[in-house]
């Protein structure tokens, strides 16, 4: 009999010794039962792991912009609110010289010591104020860092006409202005994140009929309708 109280205090003894402990993987904890924590180190970040402000849209903004066309360069600026995270409006104003495609300056002129445009009689320069609108393109299919976008606006455009005959600056005392009403449309780009970056090319269409007769730069060759293909690269702040 004492060999066979042994085997069964040996049996008991293995068998305490393979029950799991409480809160241990693979038990559940019995009703009033405390589990151990898994460690009495506690790891928090001193700070939030997402900038959820920093990942907000960027609803305001300014910039300038550097417009390309025909007529040679121009500058512009701009004032834009995103009205949702797809559409914004905005306000431009630009200015930009306007020309006949076939203006060379080929002519040297001995007394002033100028290159001219021969028959040019008037330089011409526009000056669009719009009232646009943008809306972003593919906003679920591609990257944040390219953004498409189409846009379109409407406002007065000044035209201002001066002398050919005087020299650059003084042919301003003799300027005259017209206002026209004219429209654009257009496609492009943003660049980077939206919460960041205001920065975007684009290719616009201006159309501004000056009706009439048109306004010469050229003597005999009025222009009829300002405007044209513009190229625009914009920096917002």
């Amino acid at each position: 009999m004492k060999w066979l109280a042994l085997v069964l205090l040996t049996a008991y003894s293995v068998a305490r010794a393979q029950a799991p402990l409480p809160g241990e993987r693979g038990t559940t904890p019995g009703a009033g039962e405390e589990v151990p924590p898994d460690t009495v180190f506690v790891f928090a970040s001193p700070r939030p792991l997402v900038n959820h402000a920093a990942a907000q849209v960027k609803r305001t903004s300014g910039g300038i912009a550097v417009l390309f066309s025909q007529s040679g360069f121009g500058m512009g600026v701009f004032y834009q609110h995103w009205v949702t995270d797809l559409l914004w409006a905005s306000l431009e104003l630009g200015i930009s010289g306007a020309r006949n495609s076939s203006e060379i300056e080929s002519l040297y002129d001995p007394i002033s010591g100028r290159l001219l445009v021969p028959g040019k009689i008037n330089r011409l320069f526009i000056f669009p104020l719009t009232i646009g609108i943008g809306h972003r393109l593919f906003d679920e299919s591609l990257s944040e860092s390219l953004r498409p976008f189409v846009s379109a606006g409407v406002g007065p455009t000044l035209v201002v006409s001066t002398p050919y005959e005087y020299e650059f600056f003084q042919s301003w005392s003799y300027a005259r202005g017209y206002v026209r009403f004219g429209s654009f449309v257009g496609v492009g780009l943003l660049f980077g994140p939206q919460s960041k970056s205001d920065a975007s090319f684009n290719i616009r269409y201006y159309y501004i009929p000056f009706g009439g007769n048109g306004l010469e730069s050229i003597q005999g060759q009025p222009i009829r309708t300002f405007g044209g293909v513009f190229l625009t690269l914009a920096i917002g702040f």
